[in-house]
């Protein structure tokens, strides 16, 4: 399998051979290739076998693909601050080159325009979004003051107190009120059973006593 090094001005093209003496595998450099112009030499396609080669080629391919999506993200990344800068020069310029420039802004205005349309990002969808986002500040407020307020309601955790060990363990609930037990009605004593019965035993005798004979 070939390797490649990016250097600053080529790209090394590396070979790993197998070493009998070494029993491993060492590096071997195959060829360079100039970053400026990255196409294969034929001195570079003498020294390769025609899979060596295949590989070569597709690294040249992956990276020029690389590069140019990496350009052409950066050129939509600073179109924006390149159109205000163009925007100035066309209210202090109104000459020749200030035309031509002009006329060039307008076609690719519009082809930009059908690729956005295309890419779904239709002019109110895009303005729609801008308006949303800059909204969205606005809210921030209201939603802090709504969850101070919720805090506030919230009851508080019971505290924790750290045992001899370190060990954290919760505070002792506090214990409950006792009962408050009301008095209870006194009831009226009365007398004994054998009281009043011998009561009602004198009487009758007494009152037999007294009675007069037949």
């Amino acid at each position: 399998m070939m390797q490649f090094r990016e250097r600053r001005r080529v790209i090394q093209v590396i070979r790993t051979v197998y070493d009998p003496d070494l029993k491993r595998g060492r590096s071997e450099l195959v060829g360079k290739i100039d970053k400026a112009a990255p196409v294969v030499t034929d001195r570079l396609q003498k020294s390769c076998t025609p899979e060596e080669l295949s590989e070569i080629l597709t690294y040249l391919d992956d990276r020029h693909n690389r590069l140019r999506n990496e350009a052409v993200r950066a050129g939509a990344e600073t179109l924006p601050a390149q159109m205000r800068e163009a925007a100035e020069y066309f209210r202090t310029h109104r000459d020749d080159d200030a035309r031509a420039f002009a006329t060039e802004i307008r076609l690719a205005w519009e082809d930009l325009k059908t690729a956005l349309r295309e890419a779904g990002f239709s002019k109110s969808k895009v303005l729609k979004k801008a308006v949303d986002r800059d909204k969205a500040p606005e809210k921030a407020p209201e939603k802090a003051a709504e969850k101070k307020a919720t805090a506030k309601t919230e009851a508080p955790t019971p505290s924790v107190s750290l045992t001899v060990d370190g060990a954290a363990e919760p505070a002792a609930a506090p214990s409950p009120a006792a009962p408050v037990r009301k008095p209870r009605a006194r009831k009226a004593r009365t007398a004994p059973a054998t009281a009043v019965a011998a009561e009602g035993t004198s009487s009758d005798s007494g009152s037999a006593g007294s009675s007069p004979a037949a």
